[in-house]
């Protein structure tokens, strides 16, 4: 009987790790077929180009994935994109993604900067026998047991709450707490990636975190990977990219139920990687035809941040981030005291706070508020436009 290793060399040989790859994305492609099946053709078209989006996003965290050594690395951060992004992405938040192994200990050194920056854990669910067997087109069947997209951050940090008083921090990320009593941040032993993400207020004044991460263990990196990670890392990207599709739809599909308004879906935001330890994010499926307008109203409430965003089918902004279209934020928000009204509508209402949702009439919308000091309570109602302006 061949080992875990002995089985993903001979598989990735045999080009069978390949082809298990490709029917993990012709999987992921039926989820979008049947979703759009009959309906509207500008969700099939954003649904095939979400997953070639993907395809681009699992190539970078898993196909190319690269560890720190011994010798200190930059972290670096990722700005949104000007379209798209994944799960209702901030258009005021970077996020940082730096692989680890969490076999070994890190040191990260720098500066927190003067924003509000959050590091969790990112944990998924991967057997240990990943890429030793076959998934293929069944592969959406394995995901309760392997979706590297399902991933709970139980092990967090706030960057802020760590620095001394000159601004630098200086602490140790890995499973067991180091002995000899450094600041420590937790990770699981499924840990595949430091997770943050960097809130903006004014990215014109404001300074971002400048970390530096080590290794403190001696362990061999070849630059190229052997046959055998080569078959897990196909593997890995493959089901990443399908639990992806599968989560989101199932999301969405959830948010359909209740049209036109918004809640807290904790199973859901946990599930695919969210951190309610700090923020409260409340999701929605807006469908607003022409002549009609969705009103969102809240009182606000002292905050690190909030923002209010339109996303296509697939959750992705619709905002064009150098226009500062699609989205409302705290900063740039026209306020009548304490109360807050967002109007998505096609024509101008001409109110404060309006949100044109270029060529769509329907998608997710979200609505995060981070570190609220209670819990908002936000309505939504759809008007015909006239009441607006009348």
């Amino acid at each position: 009987m061949m080992s875990v290793d002995e089985a993903r060399r001979a598989r990735l040989m045999s080009g069978e790790a390949w082809d298990d790859f490709c029917d993990q994305l012709k999987a992921a492609g039926q989820i979008v077929a049947r979703e759009t099946a009959g309906g509207d053709p500008q969700d099939a078209v954003e649904g095939y180009r979400y997953l070639t989006r993907m395809l681009m996003m699992g190539n970078f965290r898993v196909i190319e994935r690269r560890t720190p050594g011994t010798k200190p690395r930059f972290i670096g951060l990722i700005p949104p994109p000007l379209k798209g992004g994944i799960g209702v992405q901030s258009p005021n938040q970077d996020h940082i993604v730096q692989p680890v192994d969490a076999r070994y200990r890190y040191r990260i050194t720098g500066t927190a900067g003067d924003v509000y920056t959050h590091l969790s854990a990112w944990s998924p669910p991967i057997p240990n026998d990943v890429g030793a067997v076959p998934v293929g087109l069944d592969a959406e069947d394995h995901l309760e047991t392997f979706n590297p997209n399902m991933a709970l951050t139980p092990h967090t940090l706030v960057l802020g709450d760590i620095a001394n008083a000159d601004g630098t921090v200086d602490f140790i990320l890995s499973v067991d707490p180091p002995e000899d009593g450094s600041v420590w941040m937790s990770m699981a032993p499924t840990t595949r990636e430091l997770m943050g993400r960097v809130v903006w207020d004014d990215r014109n004044e404001q300074t971002p975190p400048r970390l530096v991460i080590e290794c403190l263990d001696e362990h061999e990196q070849p630059e190229t990977p052997s046959p055998e990670d080569m078959a897990e890392r196909l593997a890995v990207a493959g089901q990443l990219i399908l639990g992806q599709k599968a989560d989101y739809e199932g999301w969405t599909n959830d948010l359909l139920a209740r049209e036109n308004d918004t809640h807290f879906t904790r199973e859901w935001y946990e599930r695919i990687g969210g951190s309610p330890d700090d923020r409260h994010f409340e999701f929605g499926y807006w469908r607003v035809p022409e002549g009609m307008a969705l009103v969102v109203e809240f009182e606000e409430m002292p905050t690190q941040h909030w923002n209010f965003q339109l996303c296509n089918h697939w959750m992705e902004n619709l905002a064009n981030y150098s226009t500062g279209e699609g989205y409302i934020d705290k900063e740039n928000a026209v306020r009548d005291g304490s109360h807050l009204r967002i109007v998505v509508a096609h024509e101008d209402p001409g109110v404060p706070n309006w949100i044109q949702p270029d060529t769509h009439d329907h998608g997710v919308m979200g609505i995060r508020f981070v570190r609220p000091s209670r819990e908002p309570q936000v309505s939504c109602r759809l008007i015909p436009v006239s009441d607006l302006t009348s």
